[in-house]
């Protein structure tokens, strides 16, 4: 291989397998496709360069050939994304190429040399195992050395590193595995020092098999096994072919001896306690302890029947390749409807299935999971023609040992994902492309002549492939550098309030210093001297009085200075951290506004910034934002009522568009805009008096929260549309609440202006519509909870503050004791949901502390009738934890959430008793 070349595939694996930009990278897998895409696209055209001028042939075997049309039937499947998703069609179309481009890939390399593809390999090895080595020391020192991250030792967690997920740090680590078992005890000629090299790889298998098994991932526990069995199976046809005899002579008996040793010893090593594991885990009892972890065992098949609910939908075609994040959450709410089971399981989002055929039938449909299984059929058809026919069982074994690593893919899809994160994708199709070359099997095939209008189809492919993928890495990457911006600010705001405390309370000191009063009425200028005279003249009886009282006072002077020395440094320490973080707060709320615009605009698709544009409305530096307006709009305030309340600001006009919200709120309109033409109405006719002074009198404050709740509630409207997380509809709610609850403030504030317009019928209206607003959107709240707790009833039964509560307190807060009888049917929806979730120790107590006030409403049968099974549970509950924390040697932390727990269940009994006394 040239010079130029190797470099340029050292780059090109090196980089798919580590590149993410700290602050520019969400998904960890986003960056490495993109940097792939890019690299494979650099490829192709450098051989379509050459082909254009000398073709060649490609010959396809039949494998290659399902590869091929399964991904282009992905793509195509996309195109069902325009009716039900149009914003998210270009962002799967772009991941559906690059599948495509991927297979390309992995056809054109499957015509180059073996020798050629061995160095290929190996680079494959080198960066895996500098992935392995930042996993290894991370695991024990809590640090990566890539990521910089730093956490816990002994966490399995912090093999995410690079990678981005433990899970296919270790994927990666169990496709490597049995490839590198191949180079540590073949024959066959790889290095000038073949000693030196067994050694090498013998000891990289010796790294990866650690990693693998500290990770602890009993799916990739379960692939690597797996494909141990078929390299083992095919093996033996081999050896009844060939005699045992044939086969061997292919391999170093004494290393491969060494690698059964260090096998058999690394895993006996990390089966038991020592240091290890020192204690905190065992691989044999974690392999054995799979179906006894209901939890992972209940949440994937919850995953895995929203997926059928899904393909229920469209069964030929699915609804498009990449769909299955954004339907999850609706499709689990169907799910929990049917199995309520698994509502202790569920969680509020669910981006992948985790288990590839579930998804891709949900996804591509029948069509698209017959490719998948007609795939598998042929690699195990083309792996039996391998070793039934070949000549050489030396070709025959390398083959076994390629696929072997592909395989890992296959089986570990059945319970993850694997293929959706790099570098495991793309070391998937580069076994692909190995495997298939015409040395391990030269049967029939389909010859493809690349050049000429091929290669010029391909180059234009491969180019749009790498467009829409940088569409969707900088998109991705404008968001995450919004959404760090948003934290830092999240982080920020809380500190201010209490700086502000701070200085005052200097302030109130110095106060206290300047007239001697509080803590320093000692140093009030008589009773100071008086005091040190005394003293002086104690500790110098021979000394002139005169002299005495002259060192008092300047003593006094000294103390003085000193004490507000002090004050001030304190004071302009506070004061300029207040300045900072006020600075800081403002660079991070406008570095967030501008890179979530960015984000939005670039990718309408990605929904997340249209979340969080929402939140920031909802800052403090927002509403110093549009206060701005106001007091640089120098007697032209027509220009800032527009910008504010008829969202002509330019980060909140693209709230204008309406339509309705979509998905799981079909019923709930995108825009809250109630305020839009107060601009209109107050500036379309002159006023009978100085308008302008008149505003400027007004309540602003409370006009600016308003709108700004207005503009929050639409923007996660928005972001609703395209993903229904659960979380945000439950925080939409909460806002409409306060809406409601201003609303009537907001109104009455408003009619101070009627008086002096000489038209003042748009105003009347707004204020009609303003006093009308609790009674004509109590539909969209009550759907908003409903549709929160309907599609996860229990999971706000966990850590997450009670939403039973919330929904029971806010409809009452608003609409009065009216609104009781529903609060009863409230209170037997978070009992229904308590029934399948109290082996998660949890208290139904939401409700139930919104009724204490209502005690004498309540029939004292109708709680005990309701709530006496609740009461029973707890008591017994406690009495049996009490004796259980006495006795089990558990985590600090594990014992809190118990006596957290404890805490709870007697509040509960206490003010169930309440409740039944007369």
């Amino acid at each position: 291989m040239q010079k130029r070349s190797l470099l340029f595939y050292v780059v090109f694996i090196f980089g798919s397998s580590l590149f993410a930009i700290k602050g520019f990278t969400w998904d960890m897998g986003l960056p490495k496709f993109y940097f792939a895409s890019v690299m494979i696209s650099v490829l192709i055209i450098l051989l379509s360069m050459k082909a254009v001028r000398s073709p060649w042939e490609l010959p396809l075997a039949f494998p290659q050939i399902v590869a091929l049309v399964l991904a282009v039937y992905s793509c195509l499947t996309t195109l069902l994304l325009l009716e039900s998703l149009p914003d998210v069609f270009p962002v799967s179309l772009g991941y559906a190429m690059n599948l495509l481009l991927f297979v390309v890939f992995s056809v054109l390399i499957s015509k180059d040399s073996g020798d050629r593809l061995l160095i290929l390999l190996q680079i494959f090895i080198f960066a895996g195992l500098v992935i392995a080595l930042d996993a290894l020391f991370a695991f024990y020192s809590g640090k990566s050395l890539l990521w910089g991250t730093q956490s816990a030792p002994l966490s399995r967690g912090n093999l995410a590193s690079v990678i981005g997920n433990v899970n296919f740090t270790t994927d990666l680590m169990g496709m490597l595995l049995l490839p590198v078992a191949f180079l540590v005890v073949t024959n066959r000629p790889v290095w000038k020092h073949e000693t030196l090299r067994r050694v090498f790889y013998l000891v990289i298998f010796s790294v990866l098999l650690v990693v693998i098994l500290i990770g602890q991932t009993r799916s990739v526990y379960y692939s690597v096994i797996g494909s141990l069995i078929f390299v083992v199976l095919f093996s033996t046809v081999l050896m009844i072919r060939f005699r045992p005899r044939g086969v061997f002579t292919a391999f170093s008996p004494l290393f491969l001896l060494f690698l059964l040793l260090v096998t058999v010893a690394i895993i006996w090593a990390y089966s038991g306690d020592n240091f290890l594991t020192q204690g905190s885990f065992s691989f044999s009892e974690r392999l054995t302890y799979t179906f006894e972890d209901s939890i992972s065992v209940d949440s994937r098949l919850l995953q895995w029947e929203a997926a059928l609910e899904q393909w229920k939908g469209s069964k030929i075609l699915g609804t498009g390749f990449g769909s299955y994040k954004y339907f999850s959450t609706e499709k689990m709410g169907v799910v929990l409807a049917k199995k309520p089971q698994y509502m202790y399981a569920a969680g509020l989002n669910s981006i992948r299935a985790h288990n590839e055929y579930t998804q891709i039938l949900g996804e591509t449909g029948v069509i698209g999971l017959s490719l998948v299984f007609l795939f598998i059929l042929s690699m195990a058809i083309h792996s039996w023609k391998v070793v039934s026919m070949t000549n050489s069982p030396e070709n025959a074994l390398e083959y076994l040992f390629l696929v072997s690593g592909l395989l890992i893919l296959f089986i570990d899809s059945i319970l993850s994902f694997p293929a959706h994160l790099m570098p495991n994708a793309l070391f998937g199709v580069f076994l692909f492309g190995f495997a298939m070359r015409r040395e391990y099997y030269c049967g029939r095939r389909l010859t493809v002549k690349f050049g000429g209008v091929v290669s010029l189809i391909v180059v234009v492919f491969s180019l749009g492939s790498s467009v829409l993928m940088s569409r969707n890495f900088i998109s991705e990457g404008l968001f995450t550098r919004g959404y760090i911006a948003y934290k830092n600010l999240e982080n920020i705001n809380p500190q201010i309030p209490g700086l502000v405390e701070s200085i005052n309370n200097i302030k109130a000191e110095k106060e206290l210093l300047l007239n001697f009063t509080g803590t320093y009425t000692a140093l009030a200028t008589d009773t100071y001297v008086n005091s040190r005279e005394n003293r002086l003249r104690e500790r110098y009886p021979a000394a002139p009085e005169k002299l005495l009282h002259d060192m008092a006072v300047q003593e006094q002077e000294q103390a003085y200075k000193s004490a507000m020395y002090r004050l001030n440094s304190r004071l302009k320490a506070a004061s300029d951290t207040l300045m900072n973080a006020r600075q800081d707060g403002n660079e991070n709320f406008y570095r967030a506004l501008r890179n979530l615009a960015l984000s939005r605009e670039l990718s309408p698709g990605q929904y997340m910034a249209d979340t969080y544009f929402g939140y920031l409305y909802l800052t403090t530096q927002r509403k110093e934002d549009f206060r701005l307006k106001f007091s640089m709009s120098h007697g032209n305030l027509e220009v800032a009522y527009r910008e504010i309340f008829s969202r002509e600001d330019a980060f909140s006009e693209w709230l204008n568009d309406s339509g309705q919200a979509g998905g799981l709120l079909k019923e709930i309109s995108l825009d809250h805009a109630f305020l839009r033409s107060l601009p209109d109405a107050i500036f379309h006719t002159e006023s009978s008096t100085d308008l302008q002074s008149f505003l400027e009198g007004l309540d602003s404050d409370l006009l600016i929260d308003f709108q700004l709740s207005l503009d929050a509630i639409d923007a996660l409207l928005r972001s609703l549309r395209i993903a229904p997380d659960l979380q945000v509809v439950r925080n939409t709610a909460s806002l409409l609440f306060r809406v409601m609850i201003d609303s009537s403030g907001v109104s009455a504030e408003l009619k101070k202006i009627v008086p002096i317009l000489k038209d003042p019928a748009i105003l009347n209206g707004i204020i009609a519509d303003l006093v009308d607003l609790p009674s004509s959107y109590r539909g969209e709240m009550v759907a908003l909870y409903e549709t929160a707790i309907t599609n996860s009833p229990g999971s706000w039964l966990k850590d997450d503050p009670n939403i039973y509560e919330e929904y029971a307190r806010n409809l009452l807060m608003v609409y009065g004791e009216g609104e009781l009888t529903k609060v009863l049917e409230i209170a037997k929806s978070e009992l229904f949901a308590w029934s399948y979730m109290k082996s998660q120790n949890v208290v139904p107590d939401g409700v139930l502390k919104v009724l204490r006030s209502f005690k004498e409403d309540l029939k004292s049968e109708w709680v005990e009738a309701l709530y006496g099974e609740v009461a029973s549970w707890c008591k017994e509950r406690v009495a049996s934890l009490k004796v259980e924390l006495e006795s089990l040697d558990i985590s600090d932390a594990e014992k809190e959430k118990l006596n957290n727990f404890l805490k709870r269940a007697d509040d509960f009994i206490k003010l169930y008793e309440y409740f039944l006394d007369e």
